[in-house]
């Protein structure tokens, strides 16, 4: 639990992301689908856009780290932990994560 309690996992995801599309770019298709409606892709764009995902994470990342935020967050009308602000902020970073490796998976399909 100390490891989810702390922002490694944070750290984590945000890497993550970095590295799929780092490593995705040189694979994916010149056009990808970046809209889906239905699990269907109806909007395309660029292959770099796959990078708007990882500048996500990372804006996600560091604004959650700043102390004012955080205090914020935190102390508005329900008290978190600190561990439970963490899982919350891993949760949405998860989110987006899922969403770029779906981006990824359909553009091979």
């Amino acid at each position: 639990m100390k490891f989810v309690g702390s922002r490694k996992l944070t750290w984590g995801i945000c890497s993550l992301g970095i590295l799929l599309a780092l490593i995705g770019v040189f694979f994916l298709p010149q056009i990808i689908p970046m809209h889906f409606a239905n699990g269907i892709p109806d909007g395309f764009g660029n292959k770099i856009e796959i990078f708007l995902f990882p500048i996500l994470l990372l804006i996600i990342t560091i604004l959650t780290g700043k102390e004012k935020i955080k205090y914020i967050l935190t102390h508005s009308k329900i008290f978190l932990t600190d561990t439970q602000y963490n899982l919350m902020t891993d949760g949405i970073l998860g989110f987006v994560l899922i969403a770029e490796i779906y981006v990824i998976y359909a553009s091979f399909v």
